[in-house]
């Protein structure tokens, strides 16, 4: 069980880190952001705001407690992703990222899962 836990740990700190990161270059209004959300049509306020969410939602999966509403929050961020991506007809690599994102969701969910339903 120390082994998937370690695992579990691994996995959420490979995740926050860079989701962590990415929220707050939108949440700044970093200019190569904003060029991307305004080719899509979106304000910039959406995309701060987006940013902020993503915060939440990054640092809610390092807490227990809060891990299953911040992979919520994500798998949510991820669903947008996914369609944006698709309607803007972006490469396929930006939608493989989009994918990749929600399986690391889904193995710490997973995870998650298994480790708390083994422990009552």
């Amino acid at each position: 069980m120390e082994l998937l836990t370690t695992l579990l740990w691994i996995l959420v700190a490979l995740f926050v880190g860079p989701t962590f990161y990415y929220g707050y270059v939108k949440m700044i209004a970093e200019p190569a952001r904003i060029r991307k959300f305004a080719a899509w049509g979106y304000p910039i306020k959406i995309m701060q705001i987006l940013g902020i969410v993503e915060i939440i939602g990054a640092v809610s999966i390092l807490f227990p407690e809060l891990r299953l509403f911040g992979i919520a929050i994500w798998t949510i961020i991820q669903a947008g992703a996914v369609f944006t991506n698709m309607m803007h007809r972006e490469p396929k690599k930006e939608l493989l990222t989009q994918l990749t994102i929600l399986a690391h969701l889904m193995l710490i969910l997973a995870l998650n899962v298994l480790i708390n339903s083994s422990i009552k």
